[in-house]
């Protein structure tokens, strides 16, 4: 940490009412959190059982309560001790908390000591846990308040068999009528077994987007009564026109009456084959070439040149058919999807009675149910206040970390014993905003923003002990460039972060000077071009690919120059072990993984 200011803004915050700490990574949140609790026990006697401090996961609740523990025995070490010359930031710091608190309460040295020791010794006792663990604690100690009786179901580490087994209930139930089939084939192709990935979120979610909408029966019969009789112009519209109204657009073609660009071989003889394989038919409905629109007679207008209108390829039965098609597919598509929507929430609604059936049945829980079934308790008329009241006389406040990972089930917790909606508000939320979209890790940023709303503003940790000055700056400039859409909502914005003084920009260095802190690469030209001439970019497959690739060759060669002593990090050479991949998905980190062992 550096060095301590005059008026340090963290012994004169407030210890009662709710406030959040906005702070990125890297700018001392475990060690604000260790001076919070250690102004908790000097300046309110709370004993550390009364403090709760909730944080992300199981190793972050270890390292946070080793840094409770050394910063209690610090203090404990500094009662009645003389300044040194060389005294670091948190010994600065807790001298002149403990400085404040004689002065302001006249506390004996003795008396304040032997509260530190006892606290000290009772770390083991804090309450520190993840949100699981807390209410895993909540519903164990307070049954009867919370309604969950003294013999709780198995807990499942993994509830991988339960959807699962859900899955597999919810597809027979579901697909037994043919238009049941249909929707769930078009919503999982791949099956129950994809189904069973999508239920987590799907159950988790509070609403889902569209709303349902009902679909008229005869609505729908006549839709599709349309499209097949639509299909059914077009396959004979084909039969008596199609193959040589296509001679024709070929020789227009190669006598430069069409544009080449518009209009190119290859995918004209790619529907000429789907075209007779659909006039071959009926068969299974199949979507549309995405090139069939080229057949209409607006598109043949558009695509012929203006000195050679009076030449225009034409086949008004045809083209005609065509349109038809394709507005009555659009119509029966849109219907479909509508028909699609509300089976999706007919589902989920049949999926949530299901769960708890089966959850019943084999005596199961999920940590998921942990939560639910404390935020339920709460809220509950009969039950709400009596366990809320146990649990504030249990905990006196309570420092919830990372809380930008915090969903709205997880804050009404909070807010309703410890926050607004409480008698005594004593709540402290620390978290990074920018980290609040993503979802993939629990993030809520209406929750974050509706918290943010009913919270007094805690002065923001601006400096960054861990990162490379260069990197600070490059991040700053990258997002500058971004402006307010950097994070996609406008009240989520990048504060520069400056730095701490511990880093250096020569603590990584190749070939002897200062590693870039930002290296961007673009992939080059795909060399292909859409029908417009406008540059085609790589598809899914190859970027992923050339990104792959250059990612393994990159660490490649840092290792390497590592083994050769050019790559080095604090003095020593580059390993392995001091390089990080993100990803989007599992998926990728694998592929990284098969290109490293292959490089």
């Amino acid at each position: 940490m550096s060095a301590v200011p005059a008026h340090d803004p963290w012994l004169e915050l407030a210890l009662d009412g709710v406030h959040l700490v906005e702070a990125s990574a890297g700018t001392g949140k475990t060690y604000t959190l260790a001076t919070l609790v250690t102004r908790l026990v000097v300046e309110r006697g709370l004993r550390v059982g009364e403090i709760l401090a909730v944080t992300f996961t199981e190793a972050a609740t270890q390292e946070l309560r080793r840094r409770i523990r050394e910063r209690l025995q610090l203090a404990l070490d500094l009662v009645g001790a003389a300044p040194a010359g060389d005294d670091g930031p948190a010994v600065v710091l807790t001298r002149r908390l403990l400085e404040l608190h004689r002065a302001r309460s006249g506390e004996g040295e003795e008396a304040l000591r032997r509260r530190l020791r006892q606290a000290a010794l009772e770390i083991d006792l804090a309450a520190i846990f993840t949100i699981h663990g807390f209410c895993a604690r909540v519903l164990r100690e307070h049954a009867l308040e919370s309604g969950q009786g003294f013999d709780p179901p198995e807990l499942l580490g993994n509830d991988r068999a339960l959807r699962e087994a859900l899955a597999a209930d919810l597809w027979r139930a579901h697909a037994a009528e043919p238009a049941g089939a249909d929707d769930l084939a078009g919503l999982w192709k791949e099956g129950p077994a994809a189904l069973a990935l999508d239920l987590k979120d799907l159950l988790r979610e509070p609403r889902l987007l569209p709303p349902a909408m009902a679909v008229d029966g005869d609505a729908l019969a006549a839709t599709q009564a349309r499209l097949a009789d639509a299909e059914q112009a077009l396959r004979e519209a084909w039969q008596r026109h199609g193959e040589a109204f296509f001679d024709t657009l070929a020789e227009a073609i190669d006598a430069d009456v069409m544009n080449r660009v518009s209009y190119k071989p290859d995918w004209l003889a790619e529907l000429r084959g789907w075209m007779r394989d659909f006039a071959a038919g009926p068969a299974a409905r199949q979507a549309p070439h995405p090139k069939l629109v080229k057949l209409g007679a607006e598109d043949l207008a558009k695509g012929t040149k203006k000195s050679h209108k009076a030449r225009m390829p034409s086949a008004p039965e045809l083209s005609a058919a065509v349109s038809a098609y394709l507005d009555a597919m659009e119509a029966s598509t849109a219907l479909s999807a509508r028909r699609r929507a509300a089976a999706l929430h007919c589902l989920r609604d049949d999926a949530h009675a299901r769960l708890r059936t089966l959850k019943q049945q084999r005596r199961v829980q999920t940590y998921d149910d942990l939560i639910d079934g404390v935020a339920d308790a709460l809220a509950d008329d009969a039950r709400g206040d009596l366990l809320a009241s146990r649990l504030r006389a249990q905990y006196r406040v309570a420092l919830v970390d990372e809380f930008q990972d915090t969903d709205a089930r997880q804050w009404r917790i909070f807010d309703r014993v410890f926050g607004r909606a409480s008698a005594d508000p004593a709540l402290f939320l620390i978290g990074d905003p920018k980290q609040a979209i993503y979802g993939f890790r629990g993030g809520d940023v209406h929750t974050y923003l509706h918290a943010r709303g009913s919270a007094e503003q805690a002065p923001a940790l601006a400096q960054n002990f861990r990162s490379r000055p260069a990197l600070l700056a490059a991040i700053d400039a990258l997002y500058a460039a971004a402006g307010s859409g950097a994070f996609v909502d406008p009240r989520i914005a990048f504060h520069p972060i400056v730095p701490g003084g511990q880093r250096g920009d020569g603590d990584f260095l190749r070939d002897g000077a200062a590693a870039p802190a930002l290296t961007l690469w673009q992939a080059p030209p795909s060399g292909e071009y859409d029908a417009k001439g406008k540059p085609r970019p790589w598809d899914v497959e190859q970027s992923r690919r050339q990104a792959t690739q250059a990612c393994a060759a990159a660490i490649h060669a840092v290792l390497s120059d590592g083994r050769a002593g050019r790559a080095r990090i604090d003095g020593r050479p580059v390993r392995p072990a001091d390089i990080a991949v993100l990803v989007r998905s599992h998926a990728e980190a694998t592929r990284i993984q098969h290109a490293l062992a292959e490089a």
